[in-house]
């Protein structure tokens, strides 16, 4: 092989740096990886400043008092591929996230540090590597930052220290409006305030086997957000089930010895069912759809929030309930492919297969749980959804008699499951559904013959209804992950009763069938493309075949 320096390709510098702008960062997973350093650098406090500098542009100050960088470690530390750090468990791992982190939201990166008493200043600034396309780190003076100097002495406390200032921010807030950028600031800093608050837990959370942190943003606390809620089992309590596991060696087999590679810890928590808790406890447990399934820290570091990697499952409301604990260490960085971001993580498939037998039993549990408290019924004690429907039968009630105006209802045979419908067509007998409650116009059925999602009917008082199938797949996959959502479940109710209404308001025997087999073709289609709905188990007895994977 023959070297030379003319096979010697240095990229542009010029368009690496632009190009390194987008390696995917949000504004939270890139201040992280800013306190990642500070906590490598063993600070036990980090002051976040985000502000409008002038009233019009953002500005951005991370300051700790961990140990500081002289000249020639602060220039390392600024170089596009730093030195690995001499601790493999430092959570500062790749040599690049201060640079790409910074540079994905601001065009100029100042970085000062104060080590025994020398302080030191370096910046790299976007224009400049552009009009020169050259790596040229600059030595700003003192002066131009001596806000920034003070943000940092007043954090490590005239000791060491070092803030990172991110300027001419161009990819943070979307208008120039004072007003409207202060109110998006604010939103800014709430969203990061959740999002530190999970990545840090362990370090913010005092008592456990990690260094305690204190981090502020914009002079706010945060506090630690524990995601498996054990708070609610203080004082001996059990209202979280927990399933503790045993921890999991992974080996590799080399010329027939098998070698401990690193251990993983996995624990699964099953919480309350949501109308069991208060107000304060849904806020503070953040219960939702986004924050089910795992969250896994490396070295004690959050790196993965909520959800199934690789698709172990499919979120849907019926795993709600569940939260599964994984912590690794460095060791089995390469086997978990950890990401740039520290963001992603993705399992072997052996990993895979063992979780899922892991998580099956409690999952299980959770589903039950889950059904138990959103199980709907027409007579008593309605659930959120049965709430629900009961508000849009309420909505739909108010306009009963204009929108029933082209169909009436002469007499009726209970037994039989049919009424005469007069409309314009004529008179005619039709058969429907029927319940005697006095108000609901919008009906909950546990089947509907042909396996329809819905069908025209009546109750009390000859009142127009629409009656659903709890079981139709549609059904189970949209209402479920939407029972939150009053509008949405309104909308959806005013649409099946709009279509059932329309039936009775052009059936004749002429088309009696056809109306019949548009309601069964339509509701076909639905049941297919439920597919792309999330995922709602209906079996207790359910089974983690290949539809977990769909």
């Amino acid at each position: 092989m023959i070297e030379s320096e003319e096979n010697i390709l240095p990229p542009s510098a010029a368009r690496l740096a632009e190009s390194l702008r987008d390696t995917g960062y949000t504004f939270a997973t890139s201040v992280a990886d800013i306190v990642d350093n500070s906590v490598a650098a063993d600070a036990t406090r980090i002051n976040i400043s985000l502000d409008l500098e002038m009233g019009q542009h953002p500005v951005l100050m991370i300051a700790d008092n961990g140990k500081g960088m002289d000249q020639d470690e602060l220039k390392k530390a600024m170089a596009y591929g730093s030195p690995k750090r001499p601790d493999p468990k430092s959570l500062g791992k790749f040599g690049m996230g201060l640079k790409t982190a910074s540079t994905s939201f601001c065009r100029r990166l100042t970085v000062i540090s104060r080590k025994d008493g020398e302080l030191n200043l370096r910046q790299w600034d976007l224009d400049v590597i552009v009009s020169k396309d050259k790596w040229l780190l600059l030595q700003p003076e003192e002066d131009t930052y001596s806000e920034a100097i003070e943000f940092m002495d007043l954090v490590a406390e005239g000791g060491s220290g070092t803030v990172v200032v991110w300027e001419n921010i161009d990819r943070l807030v979307r208008t120039h409006a004072s007003g409207t950028m202060r109110t998006q600031i604010n939103s800014i800093c709430e969203d990061l305030n959740d999002h530190l608050s999970g990545v840090f837990y362990n370090f913010l959370e005092k008592g456990d086997d990690f260094s305690d942190i204190a981090i502020k943003i914009n002079n706010v606390n945060v506090e630690p957000w524990d995601p498996f809620c054990r708070w609610m089992n203080g004082d001996g309590g059990s209202r979280v089930e927990i399933h503790r596991q045993e921890p999991v060696d992974y080996t590799v087999t080399k010329a027939g010895t098998t070698e401990v590679l690193g251990t993983f810890y996995i624990n699964v928590y099953i919480l309350p069912n949501k109308n069991t808790l208060s107000t304060d406890e849904v806020n503070r447990s953040r219960y939702s759809l986004d924050n089910q399934g795992f969250h896994i820290f490396r070295e004690g570091r959050m790196i993965f929030s909520g959800g199934w990697p690789n698709r172990l499952f499919v979120k849907d409301p019926h795993l709600n309930l569940i939260r599964v604990e994984l912590s690794f260490d460095h060791k089995l960085d390469d086997i978990f492919q950890i990401d740039i971001k520290k963001s992603r993580i993705d399992f072997p498939k052996n990993i895979q297969e063992l979780l899922k037998k892991i998580i099956t039993p409690p999952r299980r549990e959770a589903q039950k749980r889950y059904r138990a408290g959103t199980q709907d019924s027409n007579t008593s004690g309605y659930t959120k959804l049965g709430q629900q429907h009961e508000k849009a039968s309420n909505a739909i009630g108010k306009h009963h008699a204009e929108t029933t105006a082209q169909s009436q209802v002469g007499s009726t045979d209970r037994a039989a499951g049919t009424a005469q419908i007069t409309n314009q067509f004529g008179v005619s007998n039709v058969r429907l559904q029927f319940n005697d409650s006095p108000n609901r116009v919008v009906q909950i059925s546990s089947s509907l013959q042909d396996g329809v999602l819905w069908t025209p009917g009546l109750i009390e008082g000859n009142k127009h209804a629409v009656f659903l199938n709890e079981s139709h797949e549609f059904y189970k996959r949209f209402y479920l992950a939407n029972q939150d959502n009053a509008t949405l479940i309104l909308a959806m109710d005013s649409l099946l009763w709009s279509l059932a209404e329309a039936e009775l308001c052009v059936y004749n025997d002429t088309v009696k069938r056809n109306l019949e087999e548009m309601r069964i073709s339509v509701s076909r289609s639905l049941r297919t493309l439920a597919e792309e709905l999330p995922d709602i188990e209906d079996s207790e007895n359910d089974t983690d075949d290949d539809q977990d994977n769909a």
